[in-house]
């Protein structure tokens, strides 16, 4: 993958990213407020289904705080790639994650179309960020001004 292409993912999935971030940030925090608000409920059933809701929030909280930490890092990487380290790592947690969804998925014998598709993703964002990296050390190696390059 060139320089070039790597950058334009970094930008095009990054700015996604934080949309879908600040998405799973709101998402999270209404589920959290109603399972709240069901766990005080008195009916056994209605504090089970505000347990779950409450750890469906913590789990959109989560991937939401990854998501749009991937999103601002590649976004910034794609200006700047001397400033790739954070959107790796943040790249490599979004794969962590979507594999963990994926079993999650496959483990409830639920959908794991949305959760391939969030693992390819991450997997392409990661691929352009590892190649920057590799671009970043090869011209720290030669003593070639990485500014220069991009």
């Amino acid at each position: 993958m060139s320089l070039e292409t790597s950058k334009k993912i970094l930008k095009i999935f990054g700015v996604l990213g934080i949309i879908g971030g600040i998405l799973s940030l709101i998402l999270g925090i209404v589920a959290l407020a109603g399972g709240s608000v069901l766990t005080t409920g008195v009916d056994e059933e209605e504090v089970q289904l505000g347990v779950l809701a409450v750890l469906s929030g913590i789990i959109l909280l989560i991937s939401g705080i990854i998501s749009l930490f991937e999103g601002i890092f590649s976004v910034r990487a794609a200006k700047d790639i001397t400033k790739i380290g954070p959107a790796w790592f943040f790249a490599l947690l979004g794969i962590i994650s979507a594999v963990a969804g994926v079993g999650s998925a496959l483990g409830q014998g639920g959908s794991i179309g949305s959760s391939i598709g969030t693992l390819i993703i991450n997997g392409v964002v990661f691929v352009a960020a590892n190649t920057i990296r590799k671009i970043n050390k090869i011209n720290k190696k030669n003593g070639v001004s990485t500014e220069t390059v991009a």
